[in-house]
């Protein structure tokens, strides 16, 4: 992966109470990165309540107990950045918070910012604007309605709706199903103790996550760490182990009308391999190969050569053992799709894999990985999902062991790959 490698590199500092802390070294950006991440297994209810948390808690805190007024202190810290959200990987609801800043070698006074960003941090987190014990009321209300406003939204794009909701009916009575952001039905019944309530657990009991990225010095990060000394913590809730080996005596078929034109086809596949497993490498490749990008077997044969579909692609959903092949297509067009994507999976399972393809693959992952480094949010998710995997791979050992595939570990693995579910989303 280059020269990159003297300054990616992510170090355990320690850990103490649930609370792992990680530092990633680099002089690469002229900013400093604090994550903080709670993880939680996810739950129907739990899951609302804990969508609707960070974005209650970022509306203000103690000292600054308005939006306008925590706005101002940001501005004043050199238009330092602060953001609440979920998401999900795997069965594990995550609920991030995040502070972003200039690194003091580069403001006009030379002002160290990082025990600034810190406090301010904590206490968003710890201190939030109460009234008779709970959450604000408006507050509650005015965040409950943008969550709301959220889950409608998925509906908006028509490929993502198709792909979640394929995976959804996959993992029917499973933690899997439940949407990140959780449900209309939950989040209009949540009350303000319910609220306060899960937010006390989130603090106490929840597995958490830090990371330090950029040049920070061992002073500043200590008194970061120390800072956390101040959460009460007792009864560290551990990560729950996904459920990987559910089987179906028949592929489940689903249709879903819409009013839409244009129908999306999306089958989603048992692979029967955990994110820790060594075949996890070989299947990353197998699904370059059949849906990832211009030079795989979908977008070759279901959009280019038979010109069926406006978009053609697989994607892996490595923390559960999924794999989803979508197209968006003409609604009569469905049963020749569906014929041609099987034949895509059947033709991989045979060994028709050409050396371009091979090579095409790795070389997608390897500007992937590469455009990855960028950014030090996407430095922090990659390491993120290794550690919530239970991997200490860096990004090399991970570039390393994906180029060192060979077409026979491809085949061998698709054995293992079962069609679950057929999802179709059909007009009116």
């Amino acid at each position: 992966m280059g020269n990159e490698k003297d300054i990616m590199t992510v170090n355990k500092v320690c850990e103490k109470n649930g609370i792992s802390f990680y530092y990633i070294h680099s002089d690469k950006f002229k900013t400093i990165s604090l994550n903080v991440i709670f993880a939680t297994a996810l739950k129907k209810k739990l899951a609302t309540c804990n969508a609707l948390i960070p974005h209650i808690l970022k509306r203000g805190c103690r000292s600054y107990p308005t939006q306008q007024e925590l706005a101002i202190r940001l501005e004043e810290l050199y238009g330092m950045s602060l953001n609440g959200s979920v998401d999900k990987k795997g069965e594990n609801q995550l609920i991030r918070f995040h502070v972003g800043f200039v690194s003091g070698r580069y403001t006009a006074d030379r002002t160290k910012l990082f025990d600034e960003a810190g406090d301010l941090l904590l206490e968003v987190l710890t201190q939030p604007v109460l009234e008779n014990g709970s959450f604000k009321k408006d507050y509650i209300e005015q965040e409950r309605e943008n969550l709301i406003q959220r889950i409608r939204s998925r509906v908006n794009n028509k490929m993502s709706y198709s792909m979640h909701r394929c995976l959804e009916e996959m993992c029917k009575g499973e933690p899997f199903e439940v949407y990140e952001d959780g449900d209309e039905e939950n989040a209009k019944a949540i009350t303000a103790s319910e609220l306060m309530d899960g937010y006390q657990e989130l603090l106490k009991k929840y597995p958490v996550f830090v990371y330090i990225s950029g040049d920070v010095s061992e002073d500043e990060m200590k008194r970061f760490i120390d800072k956390f000394d101040s959460i009460e913590r007792e009864n560290i809730q551990p990560l729950t182990e996904p459920s990987f080996n559910k089987k179906r005596d028949e592929p489940l078929r689903i249709e879903e009308p819409m009013d839409v034109s244009q129908g999306k086809l999306c089958l989603g596949f048992r692979t029967h391999i955990k994110a820790n497993s060594p075949d996890y490498f070989p299947l990353a490749i197998y699904n370059g190969i059949l849906g990832g990008g211009v030079h795989s077997k979908l977008f070759k044969n279901v959009r280019e050569k038979e010109s069926l579909a406006y978009s053609a692609f697989s994607l892996l959903e490595r923390y559960k053992g999924l794999l989803v092949a979508c197209s968006g297509i003409e609604i009569a067009d469905r049963e020749k799709t569906e014929k041609i994507i099987l034949d895509q999976i059947k033709a991989i399972n045979s060994g028709d894999i050409s050396e371009t393809e091979m090579e095409a693959t790795k070389k997608s992952f390897e500007t992937g990985l590469k455009i990855m480094q960028d950014g030090q949010e996407g430095i922090v998710d990659f390491y993120l999902s290794q550690h919530i995997s239970g991997i200490n791979e860096s990004i090399d050992e991970f570039y390393n062991k994906l180029i060192s595939v060979k077409k026979d570990d491809v085949i061998k693995m698709s054995e293992m790959i079962t069609l679950d579910t057929t999802y179709f989303l059909t007009s009116l």
